[in-house]
């Protein structure tokens, strides 16, 4: 069964880290990535900085860079993308020898923070091993299946938020205009409207906590 493993990396534990240390107030978003038959090539986003050509001139100064692209550039960031030096053992290598897939990968000055999706076990089982012999510091966070993803278990909410929070948002609760109302909820599930307020509230309560504000 498939595993998404959440942890994250002290900002040097990553090859651009020496550039994000260097820019403060700069945070890198990698894509989606799968890995392919040449390796990984990530997408990703640099946000915020004042500098965008000296940090790329600080990431290729990494062996473990070989090219850096920029492909897109908006008001406040740029989409770059990195061809990465296999031959040097990180957490990239680790990645792409395992087969598993980053699911969202972020970084700040303050350190970055990864969500895995390893195919199997014995995947995960191959990574921590490499991680050790490689020394590289994560710092397990959540590790739970892609079941427990699809149910919401991850977040702590429970059965009754999850199907409430599913029907509002397929209903056309969180529209705006709103096309159900939670009477109408309410109505649907057989309870009160109190109760489908509650439901609503503490579910995103616990969502945003185990997402957006999960950092703090």
């Amino acid at each position: 069964m498939a595993t998404i493993v959440d942890f994250t990396l002290p900002v040097e534990a990553f090859p651009l880290g020496d550039a994000l240390t260097a820019e403060p107030e700069m945070r890198i978003e990698l894509e989606r990535i799968v890995p392919t038959e040449e390796g990984v090539l990530p997408f990703f986003w640099a946000w915020d900085s004042g500098d965008f050509e000296g940090f790329e001139r600080r990431v290729h100064e990494k062996r473990a860079v070989e090219s850096l692209t920029a492909v897109d550039r908006v008001d406040t960031g740029v989409l770059y993308r990195a061809r990465w030096n296999h031959a040097v053992a990180g957490l990239v290598a680790g990645v792409t020898a395992v087969e598993a897939s980053i699911l969202e990968a972020r970084g700040t000055v303050d350190g970055w923070r990864f969500e895995l999706r390893f195919p199997d076990r014995d995947a995960l089982r191959r990574f921590r091993a490499y991680a050790v012999e490689n020394e590289i510091p994560l710092q397990l966070r959540r590790l739970y299946s892609v079941t427990e993803m699809r149910t919401g278990e991850q977040y702590d909410l429970t059965e009754d938020q999850r199907a409430t929070l599913v029907a509002a948002y397929e209903r056309g609760y969180f529209d705006d205009p709103r096309r159900v109302t939670q009477q109408e909820l309410a109505d649907h599930f057989g309870v009160s409207q109190r109760a489908i307020s509650q439901r609503i509230q503490r579910g995103l309560h616990r969502l945003v906590g185990g997402t957006l504000a999960a950092d703090r």
